[in-house]
């Protein structure tokens, strides 16, 4: 007779219960270590797309860049490009500064359509922010009627005060006082802080969100243009954009986004600003600026 037959049934049964339970145990944790696993192995083949997607985004950048250096001088329109590297498709935008709104040199009068139109902004609450917008980067203290120097920052509890010197960076917007990230993320794609120019937009550089802005915000203006600038090209009629807003304007600096498709279904953004004069080097071009995101698929 074995030992757990010769043992009392009370004690069998204790017996059999902790064989159970060792089992159960060992059980959960083999299914924890396969489940570790799985997800470490998850987690590096995500490493490893992403890595991938990032060459793939620099060398659709060093692809467009090229073609931008050996494009005559006055080559300062918006460009779509389909390149592939590896047989692997790289979609590329290329947007002259030129066609996107400066926000340091941009008039309150432009400033506010920005916001009205494409930040979504109630119209008299669009002028007030302009006009903070403008505050924040002159150097007086002075505040506008509807503007704001330190003492409102102050007073409203901000951790921050207006500079008094222009925007280094986009996210510098965030600092003046009453907008905030979802305006932010409204303005994003429209604005630049790198253009060096006159605060003009250059139609013929501009994407359609800029174009609907120039427009104030009027649909079937901005989509005619758009239409007749693909056309005729330098050739597009202008005139029903507002003049003080518009200007032709050659440029050196580009925006240049390079989008990699994700197995998720959405893409790598790896976007550069570049500047096509003399570098001290004696490169081609120099990055200004540059940031690399995730973005989802549209609709998501």
């Amino acid at each position: 007779m074995t030992q757990l037959a010769a043992l009392p049934r009370r004690r069998r049964g204790l017996a059999l219960v902790a064989v159970l339970w060792t089992i159960a145990a060992l059980m959960a944790t083999a299914s924890g270590v396969v489940f570790a696993v799985r997800g470490e192995v998850r987690a590096v083949s995500a490493m490893r797309e992403a890595a991938i997607a990032g060459a793939l985004g620099e060398a659709g950048v060093v692809l467009a860049a090229r073609q931008l250096a050996g494009a005559p001088a006055a080559e300062s329109r918006l460009l779509q490009l389909d390149l592939s590297f590896q047989q692997a498709p790289i979609a590329v935008r290329i947007v002259p500064l030129t066609g996107l709104i400066d926000v340091n040199s941009a008039s309150e009068a432009l400033l506010a359509e920005l916001l009205a139109v494409a930040g979504e902004v109630q119209r008299e609450r669009a002028v007030a922010l302009a006009q903070r917008i403008v505050d924040w980067r002159d150097a007086d203290s002075q505040a506008q009627p509807n503007g704001a120097e330190d003492a409102a920052y102050v007073a409203a509890g901000s951790a921050f005060r207006t500079r008094g010197g222009p925007f280094e960076a986009p996210e510098d917007l965030l600092q003046v006082l009453g907008i905030d990230f979802d305006l932010y993320q409204r303005l994003r794609p429209l604005i630049t802080v790198h253009a060096r120019g006159s605060g003009q937009v250059d139609p013929e550089a501009a994407p359609l969100a800029v174009l609907r802005v120039l427009a104030s915000g009027n649909d079937q203006i901005a989509a005619a243009y758009a239409s007749a600038r693909e056309a005729r090209g330098s050739l597009a009629d202008t005139t029903r954009f507002p003049a003080p807003f518009v200007a032709r304007a050659a440029t050196s600096r580009y925006l240049v986004e390079a989008a990699v498709p994700l197995a998720n279904g959405a893409s790598l953004v790896t976007r550069r600003v570049l500047d096509l004069g003399a570098t001290r080097d004696g490169l081609p071009w120099s990055v200004v600026w540059g940031e690399r995101v995730v973005e989802p698929a549209d609709g998501d």
